[in-house]
């Protein structure tokens, strides 16, 4: 099925945040606690926290999430899935592919593309054959907290935390079947502790108490390469050109309608 144009703004940095810094980043139960909280009224409510054991799971979870924060020159490429419970008409799948340079970088999920370049900020539909041009974007980590207060944060979240082996891999999951928006998160990591499989099953915001509704993302890496940037997909004229000083699409997009935002 092909990527409709509502999911490339969704999609595609999801993908990149399961990777590198953790599919929990999207989760708006964990996100809520960067904002002040109104004062309830009602009766205080205690949070129940993890044990020691797992807390030290957490820890190491956040830690191997956050080791990529300072890798800014990287190639991962991989497949993957969203499936909608509740509505298989949702289901996409696909290859994925991020290349990072500096302040610089290229998303891919199946035949669309974004690019944040120096001058510009691109996106490609190739479903709808529309090129999306915008001012350019800084690439950020989207973590900017530390490890230490995510893993305080998650610890608060009431989930069962468990480390498993998985095959030649190691798998923490994150299990709470009642969770407002995430019941599910599981990561599995190699000896080098390189993310290679991740997945999500998110809750139906409107359907919250039907697991057979529930979304699930599952991110599959199949290669990772610290320090290998694509040079060729971080190139202006691979998406448009400048003529008499007009942009105009490049010649693989043509035809593609150009719109500026």
């Amino acid at each position: 099925m092909k990527l409709s144009a509502k999911y490339i703004k969704i999609l595609i940095p999801v993908a990149v945040l399961l990777i590198a810094s953790g599919a929990f980043a999207t989760i708006p139960g964990f996100r809520n606690w960067f904002g002040p909280r109104p004062p309830k009224k009602e009766k205080r409510i205690v949070i129940r926290e993890n044990d020691e054991k797992q807390k030290a799971i957490i820890s190491e979870l956040t830690k191997l999430l956050h080791a990529m924060d300072t890798v800014t020159y990287i190639t991962v490429a991989g497949t993957m899935d969203a499936q909608d419970l509740g509505e298989k008409a949702n289901n996409i799948a696909g290859e994925f592919c991020y290349t990072r340079q500096g302040n610089q970088g290229y998303y891919q999920f199946g035949d669309n593309e974004m690019v944040s370049l120096t001058d510009a900020y691109i996106v490609v539909a190739h479903d709808m054959k529309k090129i999306f041009v915008s001012e350019p974007k800084e690439v950020v980590n989207p973590l900017r907290t530390s490890a230490e207060m995510d893993a305080t944060f998650l610890s608060r979240e009431t989930y069962n935390v468990t480390r498993t082996a998985d095959g030649p891999l190691t798998q923490i999951s994150l299990v709470n079947n009642r969770h407002a928006s995430c019941r599910e998160y599981h990561v599995s990591f190699d000896s080098a502790g390189v993310i290679r499989r991740s997945l999500m099953r998110i809750t139906n915001p409107m359907a919250m108490e039907d697991m057979s509704k529930d979304r699930l993302l599952k991110v599959t890496v199949r290669s990772f390469e610290p320090g290998v940037v694509r040079q060729d997909l971080l190139r202006m004229e691979r998406y448009v050109t400048m003529h008499g000083g007009k942009l105009s699409p490049a010649g693989r997009l043509k035809g593609y309608e150009l719109i500026k935002d």
